[in-house]
């Protein structure tokens, strides 16, 4: 009964979509999605619980949300510069969680081992049945939402962004400060 509950629901589910951009395109910096500010709003509710206790946790911090998923190769390559993008910011108190959608659990810890440098970690929950995403509007992955102290929604970006460009450090610092 309880699998016949979880087909409905993954069937009912809008289709994601993942930013269909060639690799080549990223890499040369052309087709990078970006931030996009928002009025400031309460983060979404939902009945999974484990986001909003790592929020807890990390209670007057900034935070990053990145939705994304093995399968997406615009979320591919993003990673790494979000990777380097949270050492970066470490010490501003920014705190980057990542949520692998629709994906095997153990591919996805074993891609963040794989991109990120040695002995960094991402803090990363798992939404197979894309509750997290559906709630927090990610219909399309990567999807990036930015919160600032007060974890009050303050930018999203749907697609790749480049976490290493100068632009967005300093939007960041804007949205942040």
């Amino acid at each position: 009964m309880m699998f016949h509950r979880r087909l409905i629901a993954w069937a009912a589910a809008p289709p994601l979509i993942c930013g269909l951009m060639p690799s080549p395109t990223l890499a040369a910096g052309a087709a990078w999605a970006e931030l996009k500010p928002v009025t400031a709003q309460a983060v979404p509710g939902g009945a999974d619980k484990r986001l909003a206790e790592m929020l807890k946790a990390h209670r007057g911090k900034p935070v990053l949300v990145n939705f994304w998923a093995t399968w997406c190769e615009p979320c591919r390559e993003e990673m790494p510069s979000l990777g380097r993008l949270a050492a970066r910011w470490q010490a501003k108190g920014l705190v980057v969680l990542t949520v692998a959608v629709a994906d095997n659990d153990r591919r996805a810890e074993d891609f963040l081992w794989e991109v990120l440098p040695e002995g960094q970690k991402l803090p990363l929950l798992h939404d197979r049945e894309q509750a997290l995403g559906r709630a927090w509007g990610a219909r399309m992955l990567p999807a990036t939402v930015v919160l600032d102290r007060r974890h009050r929604v303050v930018a999203k970006g749907m697609g790749a962004i480049d976490w290493d460009a100068p632009a967005t450090d300093k939007q960041l610092h804007t949205l942040l400060n």
